[in-house]
């Protein structure tokens, strides 16, 4: 059977990036995700094969039209399998156990529940019907491996070890595609590689500047003509074929880079980008009560806007609008996010703390929906100097503490109750637990908390062991986690009143300040000491003034916002000494 699969495997058509497409169920074709589900196929010994799909990948809707809704196909099904469909998007549980096999992925369980073959991307009835008949005669599983190492125990670290890290930085060196810019072949629009690389271009490294200028450029070929959203990726290296699937990550990526880079290059283009991408979310993506929906399709079956509204994306959709806010200043911006932020509060808070998914959450609640959400406030409070924001993402973070960290690891699960008993033991996803360290490193920089920079360093153990470093080898993500975990965030400080005009001029001139990792406070003394009082700024009595500070120095007075940049730029010469 492996050897069967090893030939198929080589004939598959085709493979997508993506979210769960609009299904026409009438016929009752396929069954729900559910216990119930695998009861009944362990009674009517029959396999359950599961297509987890997207809104927005067209080549679920190829599979749809031409496999599952073929007579062969189904005459092969009839007898022997319960199909299931899922939408990934609704259930991140199932979706980052099986984020490897693409989508559409398609995975065909025994009985009991044990996982038999996984298979990648479109298959044509000629391909898939072998398969089924294949699984009936031999059902024993198919030997995938297992990718990466055995988890190790809970262990704080702030650092990866110099071999690990000098492996990372050699093959995101080779992706890099001399010709074209960007990373590999297929072009995606990926937060962390873009975010480090501007980090390093404003620490003064000319080549990651020439990198990321010249990607940043390629990528707005990306961006939709007709829509404004900016498609996840390009099929071709050369930025000429973006598949038109705008998932609310891609969009919360590059309006964040756009945004830090026009301050950062001064480039107007890249201002037009940041733009487009916020009219983008504005106009097309925010519901009309304050949240977002989930994504957009416009290639194969044109599904159009995906109306379903997670707090996950929300979350990132808040992230991306304020740091478009701080770069740009634009009033609509922020009450935007504020409106978003809002209706999660509203509409998807949970009573015991935290946020679900959707309406209801069968295998809630998430990790990624929380980690989101958290991250937006902390953003939030940092756009605005709001103290009530930063008291919601502390809270957040508590619910996470609570319910996700794995006291063994030190890792985040990715969900807390998942509602499928057969399932193998509760995973971990990458991307989000590097979010959640990442998230907790600069909420200690806020809280002054030593519990939340201690899951922040039991989160760094966990990303520089096995199941992470030698499972993956493009780890951007993990380089930028390391590296603020490392460091001080920039530390600026406005001290004065919230309805002078001076010191809202020094707070945006603050917030404009091209450095993600930052920590952004507004000291209005009529509100009592800030949260994290860690310095003791001085009176200064000729009005406003915003202080730049590390943990043993703080600058003198700074009260024209012009000069707010060279003062944090001296702060960070100091820093890197």
């Amino acid at each position: 059977m492996i050897r069967l699969f090893s030939f198929l495997a080589a004939l598959v058509l085709g493979a997508a990036a993506a979210t769960a497409a609009p299904l026409d169920n009438r016929d009752g074709f396929w069954s729900e995700w559910s216990d119930a589900t695998f009861s009944r196929a362990a009674a009517e010994k029959k396999f359950v094969i599961l297509s987890l799909q997207s809104w927005w990948c067209p080549w679920c809707h190829v599979m749809n039209r031409d496999t599952w809704a073929s007579a062969d196909v189904r005459a092969a099904l009839k007898d022997h399998f319960i199909p299931v469909h899922v939408d990934q998007d609704s259930r991140p549980d199932i979706s980052q156990r099986y984020e490897r096999w693409g989508w559409p992925a398609t995975i065909i369980f025994g009985p009991d529940g044990t996982e038999i073959v996984k298979l990648r991307g479109f298959y044509s009835p000629k391909f898939l019907i072998p398969i089924l008949q294949e699984t009936i005669k031999d059902p024993s599983p198919v030997d995938y491996g297992t990718p990466g190492g055995p988890e190790r125990e809970r262990t704080l670290a702030t650092a990866l070890g110099d071999a690990q890290r000098a492996e990372i930085l050699a093959f995101i060196d080779k992706a890099y595609d001399n010709a074209n810019g960007g990373w590999g072949k297929s072009k995606l629009v990926d937060g962390p590689t873009l975010a480090w690389f501007l980090d390093r271009a404003k620490a003064g490294d000319k080549e990651a500047e020439v990198r990321i200028r010249r990607s940043l450029t390629g990528m707005i070929a990306m961006i939709d003509a007709e829509v404004g959203g900016i498609s996840q990726v390009s099929l071709k290296p050369d930025w000429s074929a973006p598949a038109r699937e705008f998932p609310m990550f891609a969009q919360q990526a590059a309006l964040g880079a756009y945004a830090r880079a026009w301050v950062l290059f001064a480039d107007p283009a890249y201002r037009a980008a940041a733009d487009r991408l916020f009219g983008f979310l504005k106009n097309t993506l925010a519901g009309p009560d304050g949240g977002f929906y989930a994504s957009m399709g416009l290639a194969e079956g044109q599904p159009g806007v995906d109306k379903r509204q997670y707090a996950r994306e929300t979350g990132q959709a808040i992230q991306g609008i304020a740091a478009y806010y701080d770069a740009t200043g634009n009033k609509d911006a922020v009450a935007l996010a504020v409106a978003a932020a809002d209706w999660a509060l509203r509409a998807r808070s949970l009573p015991g703390g935290g946020f679900r998914h959707a309406e209801r959450d069968p295998g809630g609640p998430y990790l990624a929906d929380n980690i989101e959400m958290a991250a937006a406030l902390l953003a939030l409070h940092r756009s605005t100097g709001e103290r009530k924001w930063l008291a919601a993402a502390a809270a957040t973070g508590d619910f996470i503490a609570r319910t996700f960290v794995d006291p063994r690891t030190g890792g985040f699960l990715a969900s807390a109750a998942p509602d499928a008993r057969h399932l193998p033991k509760p995973i971990k996803q990458r991307e989000d637990n590097v979010a959640a360290m990442r998230f907790f490193t600069l909420l200690a920089a806020y809280t002054g908390q030593a519990r939340d920079r201690e899951i922040a360093e039991a989160g760094m153990g966990y990303l520089a062991s096995p199941p992470v470093i030698e499972a993956f080898a493009f780890l951007p993500d993990v380089l930028l986690a390391e590296e603020e975990l490392r460091n001080e965030p920039v530390h600026v400080t406005v001290v004065g009143p919230r309805d002078d005009a001076r010191s809202a001029a020094l707070y945006a001139a603050a917030l404009r300040y091209p450095l993600a990792y930052k920590r952004a406070e507004w000291w209005d003394k009529r509100e009592g000491l800030l949260p994290n009082h860690d310095v003791d700024y001085p009176d200064f009595p000729e009005g406003p003034a915003a202080f730049a500070c590390t943990r043993n120095y703080c600058s003198l007075p700074v009260t024209d916002p012009a000069a707010i940049p060279a003062q944090l730029d001296r702060l960070q010469r100091a820093l890197a000494r």
